[in-house]
């Protein structure tokens, strides 16, 4: 080999030391950089991550204390942090409704429920709004959704809790009878909760179906004996129904137990229904009892009664009207009803059982044509429009 031979082969190992040295540098220089930009980048997001927890935390604490409008900015800022996260798109979804932009916190649900449409809390909540708007097939839509959806933890409780908003809404919207089919459905699911009971025999109440409350009201008192509230709103419900002698009953354990705990108030009607109980006992022309104490009570509701219609006529005739009802009412008492004696009505039970109708026909039109009455005629129209009330 000569010698300029030599010297090209010498310089194209330099080089080539030269280029692994320059490339193993550059390498080594690419790896530190992308491990220093990987723990920045790791720690930028780990900070944002924690500036969107604690945002959302303020929102979240700012929406719990009443404040909604200091929780929409505070949620803001979070999803600035942390875009598309659920939880505070939920959270600020419901801040717009508690701060009343309905309609931008609707159209923030109906995003979120376009991707989860199985979601209980959402439709939930959209059942709420569409009830705000006005909008009363779409809410009960939704609300029915949600009672059938998907819910995070007590699946059956909530949408136990969410059928009974369902009935209320309805309640609300005068549809008893959709409300009391709904209300069933809840106590068939009830696992002996009296607390719920509680709630279910009232708005059973409310959708116009006694029997059902009282036997809601009856297992929160079998389950709870000394429950003075229980006591008392299963009285108010027989009183309210002219089953006197059942809520004097009831009436007077209540009465009892809110004297057993000092310091309850008791409430303010307690002792007029308990009076009024009494004097209804003392009205009722129950079949049960013997012939003649029957027609005596007869013949006092009839002296009432009679009160009552001459009160009325005088008022209706006062103020120059004539209604259809009364004209009617007024052939009946002027005719041979009204003065029959008891021994009459003694010797003849299609007589009796036609003067007490006329008692309660009196009761029914009178409250129609002259406004809702007082003392015994109040008691007399409990019982008029409670007919198995008379048996008792």
């Amino acid at each position: 080999m000569n010698v300029e031979t030599a010297s090209l082969v010498t310089e194209k190992r330099r080089l080539i030391v030269h280029d692994t040295l320059a490339i193993a540098v550059l390498s080594a220089v690419t790896v530190v950089l992308f491990v220093v930009t990987l723990f920045l980048f790791r720690s930028f997001e780990s900070h944002r991550d924690e500036l969107a927890k604690r945002w959302s935390g303020r929102g979240a604490r700012a929406l719990s204390d009443g404040h909604p409008i200091q929780a929409i900015g505070a949620l803001r800022t979070a999803l600035t942090y942390s875009p598309g996260n659920r939880n505070y798109q939920l959270l600020l979804a419901q801040a717009l409704d508690k701060a009343g932009h309905t309609e931008e916190s609707y159209n923030y649900f109906l995003g979120l429920w376009t991707t989860q449409p199985g979601d209980g809390q959402i439709n939930l909540w959209l059942a709420r709004l569409e009830a705000k708007r006005g909008n009363r097939a779409d809410a009960i839509k939704y609300y029915r959704a949600s009672i059938y959806g998907t819910w995070e933890g007590n699946g059956v409780e909530r949408r136990r809790d969410v059928r009974l908003e369902l009935a209320q809404y309805l309640l609300d919207q005068k549809q008893d009878n959709a409300a009391r089919s709904e209300l069933l459905i809840a106590a068939g699911n009830n696992p002996s909760d009296p607390s719920f009971e509680m709630k279910l025999a009232g708005m059973l109440a409310q959708a116009g179906d006694p029997g059902n409350a009282l036997t809601s009201f009856e297992k929160v008192i079998a389950a709870q004996p000394r429950n003075a509230d229980a006591l008392m709103a299963a009285g108010r419900l027989m009183y309210a129904n002219g089953m006197f002698l059942d809520a004097r009953r009831l009436l007077d354990r209540a009465d009892a137990e809110y004297d057993a705990h000092k310091g309850t108030k008791k409430p303010d009607d307690l002792p007029g229904l308990l009076q009024n109980s009494q004097r209804g006992v003392e009205l009722v022309p129950s079949k049960r009892l013997k012939e003649r104490d029957r027609i005596a009570r007869i013949l006092v509701a009839r002296k009432i009664a009679q009160k009552r219609f001459a009160a009325c006529s005088l008022q209706v005739a006062q103020s120059g009207q004539s209604p259809s009802s009364l004209q009617v009412l007024s052939s009946a008492w002027t005719g041979d009803l009204p003065s029959a004696t008891g021994k009459a009505l003694l010797n003849d039970p299609d007589a009796a059982d036609a003067t007490l109708k006329l008692i309660f026909d009196t009761e029914v039109q009178t409250n129609q044509v002259c406004g809702a009455p007082t003392g015994d005629d109040a008691l007399l129209l409990l019982l008029a429009q409670s007919p198995n009330a008379q048996e008792e």
